[in-house]
């Protein structure tokens, strides 16, 4: 099930848990599997994950590992296996468009609605 609040669709779980908060205005979007473990990808193309990846990139293999592991893409944007904590910084700075209201605060995944 997906519901909006303030420009960001909230997709459900059935336990009524939010798994993927995704920004419609910038394409921002923030995603919280089953172990706690979370990934984002910011407005600007970069994706950050908390959990070891196996990644094809035009054929290509890479592992991001360990924490502080990169693959640079050549449009310049950057796939990093980063600490929960520094994504969620991350993501609670970057996550919203200018002058957008903010929905949920990613340390504490808090929902607010707009009044």
């Amino acid at each position: 099930m997906i519901k909006t609040v303030g420009g960001v669709d909230l997709t459900l779980k059935p336990d009524g848990s939010v798994w993927i908060y995704r920004n419609t205005k910038n394409k921002a979007s923030f995603m919280v599997n089953d172990n706690g473990e979370v990934s984002y990808d910011d407005p600007f193309g970069n994706y950050m994950t908390s959990s070891p990846q196996q990644i094809r990139i035009n054929f290509e293999h890479f592992v991001l590992k360990n924490y502080g592991d990169e693959i640079r893409r050549s449009d310049g944007t950057r796939m990093l296996m980063m600490p929960k904590k520094d994504i969620q910084e991350i993501a609670n700075k970057t996550f919203y468009a200018d002058d957008q209201f903010h929905v949920i605060d990613f340390l504490t995944f808090i929902i607010t609605e707009e009044k």
